[in-house]
């Protein structure tokens, strides 16, 4: 049994030695007011298909903040906070059919900081495969801000 055990800690420690952190390409910040609409226009390659999301945040107290978000035109409502753990929202936008994990397309909405009664997301693409084109649209801003 102890040598199980030694084996088995061995081969995580590899593991671990070895393993990469996913490469999220694009990437993008928002920093948005109360109410204020982001959105992210994403372009499937193979088809040619414009999908959108988009979302914006309704409340906030000292830690947690409310979040909607549409995609395919489906609503969703989310509490995210500035504790770690509690601050990511994952949105598949692509299905991985062939090659799971590397085959699909995932957008990661992450809650990174509040001051000035602006929130500051940063949205991360995990496309591995290079199947979508994105683009970034942040909200129009007065000069005088």
């Amino acid at each position: 049994m102890r040598k199980f055990f030694i084996y088995f800690a061995f081969l995580c420690v590899i593991n671990s030695a070895f393993a990469t952190p996913p490469d999220f390409n694009p990437s993008h910040e928002f920093e948005l007011k109360k109410d204020e609409w982001a959105r992210v226009i994403i372009i499937e390659k193979a088809s040619n298909i414009k999908e959108i999301f988009d979302f914006r945040w309704t409340l906030f107290d000292t830690t947690n903040i409310t979040v909607q978000s549409f995609f395919r035109r489906f609503p969703r409502h989310m509490s995210m906070s500035l504790r770690h753990g509690q601050n990511r929202y994952v949105q598949r936008i692509l299905p991985d059919f062939n090659k799971p994990p590397n085959d699909g397309v995932k957008l990661y909405l992450s809650f990174i900081d509040f001051k000035n009664k602006k929130a500051k997301f940063r949205v991360d693409i995990l496309d591995i495969q290079k199947k979508i084109d994105v683009e970034f649209v942040s909200p129009r801003r007065s000069e005088n801000e």
